[in-house]
């Protein structure tokens, strides 16, 4: 039973690759693995002691992966064109009903001078994302034809590689990175017809690559900085998810009633909640 909650909270983990708005690092929080995660994946290849206990939480949590990512771009990414607005009010409910838990984080939280930076510097991290995003929303018109020749796997691999570090990034978003890169849009035209999986092999291990290197790049130094400062880190998260809020309000006039919204946004706090049970080390 264990490993089958693993894989679920992996789709959960492989949707967050697929729908913008919503960090991998967030999700990972909301879950309460996300430390069992920076542990597993950063200190992989330096304790081979603890591969064992490493490949029971990441085997489960990578297949479930896959299964998210494949799901999300098939589904949840068609609903999320379609109802834009009263997604977005959803995700900032699962943003907003993970705060509480990264207060409980660590046990002393109280406000400090050097806390309130870190919490600003998050904020303004994100917010920069978004305003960037915005004036590039359309990417820079890359096509899949660019990212099956050497310049545009080479660029799609450098973005990948941010893309995944963001994603263990509590408050960032990968999927934002990778549309600021431009290399969304044709990724995920390859990613939601497994037909076309072989004949753009290059684009899809590129990506896929480029994202594992990120992750295990960014989980070490997360890892360091979490343990060193935690506090400190623990406020810049608050940040880094206070800011995605800001950057996830509605742009534009709604298309459904109010109340969809208040049940949207109340719905995305209760499953924040509902999936915020915390295991406190891998086994």
């Amino acid at each position: 039973m264990r490993y089958i909650i693993i894989a679920l909270k992996g789709v959960v983990y492989g949707i967050t690759h697929i729908l913008p708005g919503l960090g991998g690092g967030i999700a990972l929080l909301m879950m309460g693995i996300y430390e069992p995660f920076v542990e597993a994946v950063g200190n992989f290849f330096t304790d081979r002691q603890s591969w064992g206990r490493y490949l029971r939480f990441l085997i489960p949590l990578g297949v479930g992966m896959i299964i998210g990512i494949v799901l999300a771009a098939k589904i949840l990414a068609g609903l999320f064109e379609s109802y834009p607005t009263a997604t977005n009010v959803f995700l900032m409910g699962l943003l907003l009903g993970t705060i509480p838990g990264i207060i409980r984080l660590h046990g002393d939280m109280r406000p400090r001078v050097d806390r309130m930076v870190a919490a600003v510097v998050g904020i303004a991290v994100v917010i920069g994302l978004n305003v960037l995003e915005a004036r590039i929303s359309d990417g820079s018109g890359l096509t899949l034809a660019d990212l099956n020749r050497l310049p545009g796997a080479a660029y799609n691999l450098l973005i990948s590689v941010l893309g995944g570090g963001a994603s263990v990034t509590p408050g960032l978003d990968g999927s934002m990175v990778l549309i600021l890169g431009g290399t969304y849009k044709p990724i995920l035209d390859v990613v939601k017809h497994p037909m076309q999986w072989l004949a753009n092999w290059i684009p899809l291990t590129c990506t896929a690559l480029g994202v594992v290197v990120g992750i295990v790049a960014f989980s070490k130094s997360i890892d360091a900085l979490i343990k060193r400062s935690p506090s400190l880190a623990y406020y810049g998260v608050l940040g880094l998810v206070l800011g995605s809020v800001w950057a996830l309000r509605p742009t534009q006039a709604p298309n459904v009633a109010w109340w969809v919204l208040v049940l949207a946004l109340l719905a995305g706090i209760a499953v924040a909640v509902a999936l915020g049970g915390r295991e406190p080390e891998v086994e």
